[in-house]
């Protein structure tokens, strides 16, 4: 389990890693927590009773997304110290110059897979966050509302890790891939936050209408 003190420190040390894609993670876990605790506060409340069903399954997918999110810190971490491993492996020969450039290229790979992975989970607490703006407990909906801002950040944020990665990597259709994947995720995740804030508002406006 992360202990928060010392990765706060960490983060603001010297050290090249853990950096943005990590505290994204965090980020991500947070918005998953506030999640977890709407739908708590909906769970067996009167009024919901429609609804019980439907918050027990975003319980038990909100919990993985949350676990999934926390490894991702360390995950963020080690994929970076991968990039680094590859940097410092021996160049003095053609061969090894070849093998160092396949390691490193493998190791920006992975660098690039593990943001994803943070990034999906993210968008999936943004997804639940938005739902439960539409039947968690009406009470708590600055709180969902804020989940899924958060995540949005989160996803936002760990993509740039992606996109800088994919800056040292030769430009072929694997890379176009990644930069399109990145514009389509991006537009899915502004049309998510976007619905979420349009039920908030619903919410905030005075009973009985204008």
């Amino acid at each position: 389990m992360i202990d928060l003190k010392n990765f706060l420190d960490d983060l603001e040390s010297s050290l090249p890693a853990p950096g943005g894609g990590s505290a994204a993670a965090l980020v991500g876990a947070v918005s998953a927590s506030l999640g977890l605790m709407v739908s708590r506060l909906t769970e067996g409340k009167k009024g919901y009773e429609d609804q019980q069903n439907e918050i027990g399954k975003i319980i038990k997918e909100m919990i993985e997304v949350k676990d999934m999110l926390l490894k991702g810190i360390e995950e963020d971490t080690d994929a970076f110290n991968g990039i680094t491993a590859a940097r410092k492996l021996p160049k003095s020969s053609d061969e090894e110059k070849k093998i160092r450039k396949e390691k490193l290229e493998e190791a920006m790979k992975e660098a690039i897979r593990s943001p994803w992975k943070i990034a999906l989970n993210c968008q999936r607490s943004m997804r639940l966050n938005r739902r439960l703006l539409e039947i968690g407990n009406k009470n708590a909906s600055s709180d969902a509302a804020a989940g899924a801002i958060m995540a949005k950040a989160a996803a936002d944020s760990v993509l740039l890790n992606v996109r800088i990665n994919l800056k040292y990597l030769k430009k072929d259709s694997y890379n176009e891939d990644q930069q399109l994947k990145v514009a389509i995720f991006s537009q899915d995740c502004d049309a998510i936050l976007k619905e979420s804030l349009k039920v908030f508002n619903r919410l905030m406006e005075p009973e009985g209408g204008k």
